[in-house]
């Protein structure tokens, strides 16, 4: 379910690509069902964005599988035309000890998308959203305008890490992402904690 009021959101399907992307090196703090947490870390009181709602589940999530994803919030004024994303990912071994992530390939950890606004003028031009946002029915190109957003259980697609990789994916995660201006003036901030394992197939059953 999907409903949105007032102006469209675009900044939200952005988050979307990027909490999909993620996902992939995520995983928990505690062992529980409470692992997951999240908190809007936005430090101006005058900031734009708003966070008000994050879930998920399953917690913690399992790959490969298929997280469901709620976010809710609102963006209180129209954003400049040029935006940034700072994405900074740590892992806790032995649920202590905290390793930042680097950036991988320019795409996934600890990385910043300069100017997102650019990579999605080919939307712009086209006037269509990809095929895995168009059923939400709202804008996924710039500029993106004040409004109220409310997702509701949006499927995501966890694929199955294999090699090196995937022998570290179990573990205690932290991600936060910072939305910034072209003068690197913060616009919104999310700190998200969540687990991840690795799914068990056994001899009768998959967990």
């Amino acid at each position: 379910m999907v409903n949105f009021n007032h102006n469209k959101i675009t900044l939200f399907p952005v988050l979307i690509l990027l909490l999909t992307g993620c996902t992939t090196i995520l995983g928990r703090r505690k062992r529980d069902n409470k692992s997951f947490k999240f908190s809007d870390c936005g430090s101006d009181p005058n900031r734009p964005i708003l966070f008000h709602h994050v879930k998920i589940h399953p917690n913690p999530i399992v790959t490969p599988g298929t997280l469901e994803l709620s976010m809710a919030g609102n963006i209180t004024h129209d954003l400049p035309r040029r935006i940034s994303i700072e994405m900074k990912v740590t892992k806790y071994f032995f649920n202590r000890i905290p390793f930042s992530l680097p950036c991988f390939e320019n795409q996934i950890g600890s990385c910043t998308y300069d100017n997102i606004c650019q990579n999605l003028e080919r939307f712009e031009k086209r006037q269509r959203c990809p095929k895995r946002l168009r059923h939400l029915d709202i804008q996924c190109y710039c500029p993106f305008h004040a409004g109220v957003f409310s997702v509701k259980n949006l499927a995501v697609n966890i694929p199955r890490i294999g090699g090196y990789a995937g022998s570290f994916v179990k573990g205690d995660y932290a991600v936060n992402f910072r939305i910034l201006d072209e003068d690197s003036g913060e616009l919104g901030c999310l700190n998200l904690r969540f687990a991840m394992k690795k799914r068990n197939k056994g001899w009768l059953f998959r967990i």
